[in-house]
Formats: structure tokens, sequence, C-alpha cells
């Protein structure tokens, strides 16, 4: 089954035939959107004044950003019955947080963490699948592990409900991630005050949404992606929490415990086997740079690295000749944040070994040169 991501853009979108759809907000959305097809996250709250990060996903979906101001940012506009939210920053920046611990190679788990953090108890199967694909994710790829917040249990699900309660009347729903008063189950109309109506003490970061009722095919989908795998995986996003209801997965991110800023770690990560050949991003939205050639391109690459300005990008196949491929830095795009990513112009060949190298420098002059090979399925 083919996926639709979109991130915000705060533009109509016509529908598309998928169960699976994500949506992930990053900074200040639409003050207005229209139902997309795809998948989306949402921004963090703080003084949502950063840009929006669009929402990406499968099936019909609409994802909205958090409205700290009123100027609309890169926000895919409102969602449809299958839509996803975006996750995003505000002013600050949620992978910004952590202490300063020494250095740590790509691909390694932290000590004492080996990503298996404990379930809250009492949860359903379905949340229990979600944590665990976050988990099992991270801690292959040495992202310390993240911590299920009961109390971003409850706001995630809480808007799930709202919007399934809210499916038929699209004026409710017309931003996927803004609540509006007045509607079925309406708790407030960003996430980050939901989450923190719901008891949560730590900082609302982000906010992704899916269309399918099902957690592991979300979280998947969203790692899947260009724009969403970033609060999924980030190091240095620590707090979330899982709802669902029909056609709907909510979750939502808080920074939670602090990771070092010197920490470097990659997804695909080194030696990882089974890679994705491909990825179609005009089903995400915001829609990522396209290949001169259009989509679908290859399987996207991210090298988490905080703070640090990255001018070299190469892309080839092992020991091979370099591929033309697109180079996506937070200086480039507000959306890639602490992360720089890479992605093949063309689709990658199957069963073959590729290697991704990138090196620049931190803000204290430290070189920073990370390498690693993964082989496509």
């Amino acid at each position: 089954m083919a996926n639709r991501f979109m991130l915000p853009h705060c533009r109509k979108h016509s529908a598309f035939p998928k169960e699976i759809v994500l949506a992930v907000l990053f900074g200040v959305g639409c003050s207005t959107s229209s139902p997309n097809d795809g998948f989306g996250t949402g921004g963090s709250s703080g003084a949502q004044s950063g840009t929006d990060a669009g929402a990406t996903g499968q099936g019909d979906s609409d994802g909205a950003g958090s409205t700290g101001s009123a100027t609309p940012s890169r926000d895919s506009g409102g969602q449809s019955a299958n839509d996803a939210s975006r996750g995003g920053t505000g002013s600050a920046d949620a992978s910004q947080e952590g202490s300063s611990s020494g250095p740590a190679e790509a691909g390694t788990t932290l000590a004492g963490d080996a990503g298996v953090c404990p379930a809250p108890a009492g949860i359903d199967a379905n949340t229990t699948a979600a944590l665990q694909v976050v988990n099992q994710t991270r801690a292959a790829m040495g992202s310390p592990c993240a911590t299920m917040v009961p109390a971003l249990n409850t706001s995630a699900a809480k808007h799930c409900a709202y919007y399934a309660g809210n499916t038929a009347t699209m004026s409710c729903i017309a931003n996927a991630h803004v609540e509006v008063s007045g509607c079925t189950g309406f708790v407030a109309a960003q996430f980050s005050q939901r989450a923190q109506m719901a008891g949560y003490t730590g900082r609302p970061s982000s906010e992704t949404m899916a269309f399918v009722n099902n957690g592991a095919s979300s979280v998947q989908t969203w790692i899947d992606s260009v724009w969403h795998r970033t609060p999924v995986l980030s190091p240095w996003t620590r707090d979330l929490g899982y709802g669902a209801a029909t056609k709907c997965d909510t979750m939502d991110f808080g920074v939670g415990a602090a990771s070092s800023t010197s920490l470097v770690v990659t997804y695909p990560y080194d030696g990882q086997t089974g890679v994705p050949t491909s990825f179609n991003g005009s089903f995400e939205g915001p829609t990522p740079p396209a290949p001169a050639s259009g989509w679908p391109s290859g399987y996207p690459a991210h090298v988490y690295v905080n703070g640090a300005t990255m001018t070299t990008h190469e892309f080839s196949v092992d020991g091979g000749a370099q591929l033309a491929h697109q180079w996506i830095t937070p200086q480039s795009n507000s959306l890639a944040q602490n992360a720089v990513i890479l992605y093949g112009d063309a689709p990658l060949k199957s069963q073959t070994r590729y290697r991704v190298h990138v090196a620049g420098t931190r803000a204290n002059g430290a070189a920073v040169d990370v390498s690693i090979a993964f082989t496509t399925r």
C-alpha cells in the first residue's frame, strides 16, 4: 500500500484513497486549512513563533499547526477523515534542550539506556505497539529511549476522540491539530494546551497524527518520511503519548529528559539492512524539495546533530560513484531541526549497500564527521 504524506502548505489537496495518514506540526500553523491527503506532524508550543512543519501521511488527511501567531507558516491545511498532525518548534527548539556531556559516536547506545523505557500500567495493545516501534527503532540507532507519559496519552486520546467525533463537520476538523470551541469533545485549541490540561508538567514540543487507528503502522509511516521522522526519533525529544480512535492516531511529544547535545545518531543507522528503496514526497506536506526528475526519490537518511553547520555531504553506492541527491540542513530549511537530511534523486536499487558521509563544524569549532552504510531490501 502506498503512503501519502502531507506537510503544511495551507492549500487544498484532493482525496487520496489511503489508510495511513501522518501529520507533523512545527511552530505556527495555518489560521485556516483545507483537507489534504497524507500524514503530517505538528510543531512545538513554547512561544510558538517558529515555522510550522507540515504533515505527512497516507490516506485522506489534513495537517494543522499550532497557532502561536496569526501569520501562516508552512502548514499543510486541515484534515479530513484520515489526517496526521505535525510536530514543531516554537521560539526554542525542543532538540536544543539537553546536557553537554561528552560526545558519542553515531549509532552508539548511551550507557544505561538500552532504548527500553518501561511502559505505563494499563495501556492497551495498540498503545503498547506504538511505543515498542518507537523505542525499538531508537535503540537500534542509538537514540535515547522515549518515555510514555500517561498525561500525554490522555491528551492524545482526547484529541483523537474529538477528531473522530467531528468527521461529519468539516468546520471542526478543517485544521486537524486545532480544536474548535463548541465542537463535540472540545478540550483546547492547541496541542500544548491540551497536554497541560491533561496534567503534563513538562514542555510540550510537537504533535503527529495519522488516520488508521493502528499504533505500529502509524509510527512506522512517520519514520518512513522526511519531516515527520524528526520528533519520533530525535535524541532531544524524550516524552511522548499515544491515543487512537476510529481513523485517528495522535502522538503528542514533550522535550523530557535531557540528552547530550554532543550526541550524533542517524537513521538509517550504520549497518542497517532491509531499508526501503524509495520515498514519494509528493504525499508529504510541506512537500520536501523534489528531485529534478520528480518523485519518487530514494529513501531519506537523517543525521541528527545538535548546533552544527554541516557542509560536506556525500551519498554513494558503497565503494562506487557518487549519486545526485537532495541536501537539507537547518540553515536551508527550518523544518530540519537539529538534523541534516539526504535522499537520492532516484529510487535506490534493491539489495544494494549505500554510504552516507556528512561533515561539518559545531558552534564551538569542534569537527563533526559521520559516515554510515546501509543496505536496501
